[in-house]
């Protein structure tokens, strides 16, 4: 039988697992914050020498750790799971480049599709250095711009469905200790349109409100010359959008994912 998801009960298990898991997870918080300000001080600081390259790469590397160590803690601490907290961030590394790789497989496809139609519609720039306001003007004078303003939000939620449709790859990856990624996509078949409401409310709003909390206090505080501070306080800030959207998705997990055949 197929599980029915009841939005407010699923509502009301997120907000119950993001208050569980605050005090928990704060160190690892810490430590992906700190992580990464230090790669966005290495990306200004370093020289571009081969040495610098590396050392950046190296910083990367480490932001990315730090970020699944602390996406795995808070999956763990919420979800029945195998394995320890070692292999489960492995894990997460390894399922977030397979995600980076789609991601940008996809971004490819979609950059080509708007340059051909922009191309076959005369969307086209005239002269070098052309700014975006010249080109609306020229899309609004030849008739293409409301055509592809439309092609671009259907895109645009197209983006949306397909991230949706992919919430549950890190929490079943923590849990289970294999990365699953392509597999999750037909756990979530048929639930894309409550799951959405949710992914506004825990993941989308936070994002933005959190977003413009840290621009507005950056913008106070004397942080113009100091990138690296900048860069820690706006991953600060994304914190609690992170405990959100990280509850949501292990609630969307318990109660639609198939049983785990390695622990029967």
């Amino acid at each position: 039988m197929t599980p029915v998801l009841s939005i407010p009960e699923v509502f009301l298990a997120t907000l119950a697992g993001a208050r569980q898991v605050v005090i928990s997870t704060l160190a690892y918080a810490v430590a992906f914050i700190v992580a990464f300000a230090a790669m966005v001080w290495g990306a200004e600081a370093l020289p571009e020498t081969t040495a610098g390259s590396l050392g950046f790469l190296i910083l990367v590397t480490v932001a990315m750790a730090a970020y699944c160590l602390f996406s795995a803690a808070i999956y763990r601490r919420l979800v029945p799971h195998s394995g320890s907290l070692a292999t489960a961030t492995w894990k997460l590394v390894l399922a977030w480049i397979l995600i980076f790789v789609i991601a940008a497989i996809l971004a490819t496809a979609i950059v080509l599709f708007f340059s051909l139609i922009g191309s076959s519609l005369g969307v086209v720039s005239g002269e070098a250095g052309q700014g975006i306001t010249d080109m609306t003007a020229q899309m609004r004078e030849n008739g293409t711009f409301y055509p592809l303003s439309v092609l671009f939000m259907l895109t645009l939620l197209g983006v949306f469905w397909f991230g949706v449709r992919m919430m549950l790859f890190g929490v079943a990856t923590a849990a289970r200790g294999a990365v699953h990624v392509f597999r999750t996509w037909a756990w979530t078949k048929g639930y894309a349109l409550p799951m959405a409401a949710g992914a506004l409310v825990f993941v989308v709003v936070p994002v933005i409100v959190f977003g413009y909390a840290a621009d507005g206090l950056t913008r106070a505080l004397p942080l113009a010359e100091n990138t690296a501070l900048q860069a820690g306080l706006a991953a600060m800030f994304q914190v609690p959008a992170a405990w959100l959207g990280h509850a949501y998705a292990t609630a969307i997990y318990t109660r639609i994912a198939p049983p785990d055949p390695a622990s029967a």
